[in-house]
Formats: structure tokens, sequence, C-alpha cells
């Protein structure tokens, strides 16, 4: 019985053991887990009801649980006075699908918002963007570099260079215009909410830039500053292929090497 004794005391402590860091690890998880807080009904609401105040409320869910085209609720001016596409029970998300638009397009434009339309080119990512995505703006510019000159005695010459660069980290989208036509790709509309100065600095960079969209995981608070994420000039390209050798093509296109020890 004695022998006993010390298995059982080590199988008592290895227990002990693993409780104890499973709840270690799950209050670092609960730690480091973010919330976001959305837009949910404080009752059941029926198709076709009109949101009002009273109707809303603010709910706090982890960041991960945030079902997609849910409306954060600083964007929960948008929703009262539309009406509700479809039944939803009270304590459930209210999605952007949810809401018609019955008012005017004003009615989801926040606080210290303008609209503004950025035009974009047929396919990429403008063919899956839907109202209330979260997207980056990025442009190409045509940037004038000074060059110095081989021969002393002329001038350095300006030359046209290409650099790309993020614009806007993070736009909210009100509205997706038609994107095809009949079938075939063609241009099409999106309506972003910037703030006015910036959305002076979208019209104009339309004219002066290529723009491109990347798409954003909604309430991603990652390289939402514009200097973040640097930018791409000739420089990028010209350090990428520092220390690396030129590629010899092999006489037989495709064949496997055997290195034999």
């Amino acid at each position: 019985m004695k022998n006993f004794i010390p298995l059982i005391l080590a199988v008592l402590l290895g227990l002990a053991a693993v409780l104890a860091v499973g709840r270690l690890l799950q209050s670092r998880n609960k730690a480091v887990e973010k919330e976001t807080t959305v837009v949910a009904v404080t009752r059941d609401i029926e198709a076709g009801e009109v949101f009002t105040v009273d109707s809303i409320m603010a709910k706090k869910i982890p960041v991960s649980a945030r079902p997609a085209q849910s409306l954060f609720w600083a964007r929960s001016e948008m929703v009262v006075g539309q009406k509700a596409l479809r039944a939803i029970t009270q304590g459930d998300y209210v999605l952007m699908a949810d809401v018609g638009l019955s008012g005017s397009m004003a009615d989801i434009v926040g606080q210290g918002e303008w609209a503004v339309a950025l035009t974009v080119p047929p396919g990429g990512i403008a063919r899956i963007v839907q109202p209330g995505d979260e997207v980056a703006v990025l442009g190409t510019f045509k940037v004038k570099s000074t060059v110095e000159s081989a021969d002393l005695a002329r001038a350095p010459e300006e030359v046209d260079r290409e650099a790309t660069l993020v614009l806007f980290p993070r736009v909210r989208v009100l509205d997706v215009g038609t994107l095809s036509s009949g079938g075939e790709a063609s241009a099409g509309e999106l309506i972003l909410a910037l703030p006015p100065s910036e959305a002076q600095v979208l019209v104009a960079a339309q004219r002066k830039a290529t723009l491109t969209l990347a798409l954003r995981r909604p309430g991603d608070d990652v390289a939402i500053s514009r200097l973040d994420t640097g930018k791409v000039d000739e420089e990028t390209f010209d350090k990428l292929m520092n220390g690396l050798k030129s590629f010899e093509m092999p006489e037989v296109p495709g064949m496997i090497k055997v290195v034999t020890p």
C-alpha cells in the first residue's frame, strides 16, 4: 500500500499542474482577445418594421466572433429610420444586408464625413466588395526624380519614376455601383466615406494616379497609419536583387537536376 502512495501523489500533482496551465492559458486568451461593439436589436423586429433609437443597442463581442457585414455601433445612425428586410430576433446582430435604405443615401453618411465616389476598373477586389466593408486605397504615382548626368558639364535632368504607396489605410464603403453591364466587365463606382479634406485628396488622386483597392478584415486596427507600409519604388526592386545570382536556363527546360552525393 505504501508503494502506491507516491504514485497517487504524482498523479494528483500532474492533474493539478494541467489544471493550472489550462487556467493560465485561458486567462491569457481572455486578456489578449480584443472586443468590438456592434449593433443589435433590443426586441424582436418584424420584416418591414422601421428601426428606431429604442429598438437597437450596443453589443460588445470578441473581434473574432464578429459576423461578416455586422454594423459597428459607431455607425448606428445609419440604421435608425430604415426598414428591416428580415425578421430579427431580440439580441441578434443587425447586418448590412438587413437594412433597407428607404431614406436618402445621406442618412448613412457618418458625422463629420462626406460621401465621395471612386471609379474602379473592372475585375479585382471591387467585384467582391459590399456596402459596410472596409478597404485600403493604394495609389501608383509618377514621381519626378533628379538624376545626375555622367557629363559633369551638363545640369542634372528630371525623370519620371513610379512609386506605389497607401493613400487611405482604412475607408468604409457606403455603396457599390454597377460593376458589369450586358455580361461584360466594365468600370463602376464605389461610394466611400471620408472626412472632407481627405475626400478632396481622393478626388484629385483619381486624376493623378492609378488607384487600387485592398479588402481589409472588419475591425482590424493593424496598419491604420499610412506611414506604416512605406512605399514601393525602383529602389525597392533594386534592393530585392541584392545578393541574388543570375539564374542560368538549363539546356533541357523542366528537367530536374539530380545531385549525387
